[in-house]
Formats: C-alpha cells, structure tokens, sequence
C-alpha cells in the first residue's frame, strides 16, 4: 500500500484491466475476475446487478466484470424436491488433510471444509486434487443451496489461484499453470472460482483441480499451500497414470468447529481511512520441516459503513521497506514470531510482474472476499507463513510491534503422507479435460480419480518457479 510515509512502496496491479470473455464456439466462458452483488446477511436473498458492468475499486486497483450469460446458474432442483440430499462420499476417496474455514464474504458465517486428495503427475505437468464441502451455515439446512460467497482461494492478482506446490528443502514454491496470452486474462489452468462460487450447497463435495508445473523426478513428496488455511505439509507425488488410495473412509460433511482462538487480544482503530474497531487474537502456530505457520484472527467489534476497509497497516500489516514492489496491497503479515532472541518475519515468493522483480507474502491477503468485516462481530480467519522454528520448540512469542505480544503453542503439521496409501501404486484410467470443455465447474466425489488436463491445451500456458525468501522490513 503506497502511502506518504513510504512512497517508493508500489503495491503492483494487473496491467489490463481483467473481464470475461465468451467463445461462442465452446460449452463455457473464459473466465475473468469481476464479482458483484451484495447481500443482507441471514435469510436475506441475494441481488446481483442487473449487467455485471460495475467496475469494483478495491484497494487502488480495478477490475471489470460484464455479464457472464453462458455461467451456470444455480443448480434447479426436481419438481416437488426444494432440496436433495447430497451423496455420501466416495469410501474410495483419499483424503491427505482437511482444514476448516469460516466465510467472511458476508455476515453469514459459512463453516467450509477445505480438504487435499492428491498430487499427481502427468504428461508434462502435476495436477493437485483438492476439494471443498460446505458444511454448515445459520438458517441452511443439508442440501440447501447457498448465496454466492467468496471463497479466498484466489492470488494477490486475482487472475489464478493462490495454490502453490512448496519445495521446503530447497526453498522454491510452484505456481499454478497460467494461460500465455493477456487476451485469455493469464487464466490458471483449473477449475475457477467463479464457476463454483454461485453453486455451493450445505453438505455437497465439489472435487476441484489446478494445474502446476512438472516436478523434478527426484521430487517424491511436497507441501501444498493455500492463502487461507494451513498448508498440508509432506503430500505425496503419484507418479504418471497413478493416483493414492484411500485408508479409510471419510465423510468429508461431517459437522466440524474451527480451533477458538487463545487468550489475549488486541484491539485497534483501523488507521486507514476508517474510525472502525478491530480486534486481533491468536491461535497458534504450526510447525512443519522448512516453515512454520501462524493461524489468527481478526474481528470487527462495531459497524462500518458504507463500505468496507480493506487496506490495512500496522497491526494487521507489517510497513515494508522503502523501494519494495509488492504483489499484495494488504497482506496479514504484521506478526513477528519470537524465539529466545530470534525474530522471525513472514515468507515471501520472488516473482516478475510486468518486467519488474517484485514478492508475494505467504500469507492470506485481506481482499474483496472479507467484505463482511463491514459488519459488527464478523471474524475472517487469517494465516501467515514463516521461516524454520528451531528444534524442540513448544511455544513462541507472537509480537505485533507496538500493538502486543501473544505467547500460543506450537502443534506440529500431521504428516500427509500417512494418511493416504500410495505404495504400491494404484494405476488409473482418466478422462482429459479442457479449460473450454465440459466439466469446468468441479466433480462429484464418485468421479474419482477424476479426469487430468488434456496435455494438447499444454504448450499455451507457462507455471513460475520461484524461490521463498524473508524480506526485510522497516522498523
């Protein structure tokens, strides 16, 4: 965020602005980044703009979005069945971790079940098999459709997921595959939010994939990271026409709770244009080979309106130093994790954007899908990623310089790959899929293993490898 005090810091943009575009010729829409709409919170129906042609400003950049007729709109039940009961899942399922997530969209809390299934190879690239379940809401009964709800899965850039595959040894993360032509808005080659987004419901698992760049042979095991919840640490690599099996059945809608988080709090004044009290509170910090995570969170103690803050400084996020070009325009990046007399700061990816070297935070980036935070007592759920903890570490000191200190644990990262049965390989015949073919909008769980890139579509999109690296920042 650039401001007075810090005006060589550039918060970078997208250098188009990004839409939707129809090919007429194909079964769905490239997909863009535009959302709209707003909602009341409760039982209250959902209002979407009569065109999608509103351009959203947020955070000091702009996204166009124009009406997407050719996306599905919300599943239409059977006559006389106002809700169906979705399938159980799949016992052949393999799950290699789950996380719980509560929806800061709006004022309606939705408890989503977040879980990793595979990394598998294939011709030319890896394929990560992921999934998420709605698994509560207030006022929604099992098989009841939801409102469209961000999701908090997408980059800093807004144009891809914000997967990435983690190489804790050699510090290096690998970013989703992304189309080479702007005119395709550098689309990830996956199955995109927006398809998903307007068709959730309470209980039913969508399948979903996103494509990487190929792993070194010598690769057998990887962390997979997300923007919003901890990463599954040390999953498995299938090798090609293979995938892991089960080890048990699951039910993936099972009720579930988030961790609370500890005692302490710290409770501000959001400085940025805004007289709207927050509250920060912590609880806990994961630790796994390579990195540790910090899982907090941040809560709005009164109304703000019309419009929600999301540009934020000191606590929430950390003051970069002066002549840093960053990706993220409000990362949840303020802690400083404290170790004896060891300081460490969050994780950041080295990257390029328009020509120019610029970083990325591992960590959540406060952005449209926290909209809810305009509303008194909705909390978003928050995670920062870090260097090593040393050895034998139980406990550490969580400081938001100037703001407070926070003693949490420290819970280790359950290992993946002890989860799932990879050995000997399972071998498997899949279908192909294209980013313009059918299915585009995720898979149920009786569909697994489910169908892998066509490799044809391959040479059209390029994936980054970029090294992790700790940034200096001002003090």
């Amino acid at each position: 965020m650039a401001s007075a005090a810090h005006p060589t810091h550039r918060a970078l943009c997208p250098s188009t602005p990004l839409s939707l575009e129809v090919d007429t010729s194909a079964t769905i829409t490239t997909l863009g980044r535009g959302r709209g709409g707003s909602y009341d919170g409760g039982m209250a129906t959902w209002r979407r703009p009569a065109a999608w042609a509103a351009t959203l400003l947020l955070s000091g950049c702009t996204y166009s979005a124009e009406e997407p007729s050719l996306l599905p709109s919300p599943r239409q039940e059977p006559t006389g069945s106002a809700q169906s009961e979705p399938p159980p899942t799949n016992p052949m399922l393999p799950v290699a971790g789950e996380r719980l997530w509560v929806s800061g969209w709006s004022a309606l809390p939705i408890t989503m079940r977040i879980a990793l299934h595979a990394v598998r190879r294939i011709e030319g690239a890896t394929v990560v098999d992921w999934s998420i379940t709605p698994i509560s809401a207030p006022g929604y009964d099992v098989g009841a459709a939801l409102p469209p709800t961000e999701l908090a899965l997408e980059g800093a850039k807004r144009r891809t997921l914000g997967l990435a595959l983690i190489d804790p040894a050699m510090g290096r993360a690998y970013q989703p595959l992304e189309h080479k032509s702007e005119r395709q808005f550098h689309h990830c080659l996956c199955v995109p939010m927006l398809r998903l987004q307007p068709d959730l419901r309470v209980g039913e698992t969508r399948l979903l994939q996103a494509a990487f760049p190929s792993l070194p042979k010598s690769l057998s095991f990887v962390d997979v990271s997300l923007p919003s919840v901890a990463p599954f640490r040390h999953v498995p690599v299938s090798a090609i026409g293979t995938a892991p099996a089960a080890r048990r059945p699951t039910d993936l809608a099972r009720p579930g709770k988030v961790p609370p988080p500890g005692p302490g709090r710290i409770d501000f004044a959001n400085p940025k244009g805004s007289k709207q009290r927050q509250r920060i509170e912590v609880t806990r910090v994961l630790a796994a080979p390579g990195r540790a995570t910090l899982e907090w969170q941040l809560t709005s103690l009164d109304d703000q309106a019309p419009d929600p803050v999301l540009g934020y400084g000191p606590p929430v996020a950390s003051t970069p130093a002066d002549g840093i070009d960053m990706v993220n325009t409000s990362p949840a990046n303020g802690a400083v994790l404290r170790i004896g007399s060891t300081r460490l700061t969050n994780l950041w990816n080295k990257t390029t954007v328009d020509g120019r070297t610029a970083y990325a935070c591992q960590c959540t980036e406060i952005d449209l899908w926290a909209s809810g935070l305009r509303e008194q007592g909705v909390s978003v759920g928050l995670v920062t990623s870090y260097p090593a903890l040393p050895g034998g570490t139980r406990s550490v000191k969580v400081e938001f310089p100037g703001s407070g200190v926070f003693r949490v644990p420290v819970v280790p990262v359950e290992d993946a790959a002890a989860l799932v049965v990879v050995k000997p390989a399972q071998e498997v015949l899949t279908g192909r899929w294209t980013y313009l073919g059918r299915p585009a909008s995720g898979w149920p769980t009786s569909e697994w293993p489910t169908p892998t890139p066509d490799e044809a579509q391959l040479v059209d999109y390029a994936g980054a490898v970029e090294p992790l690296i700790t940034l200096p920042t001002a003090r």
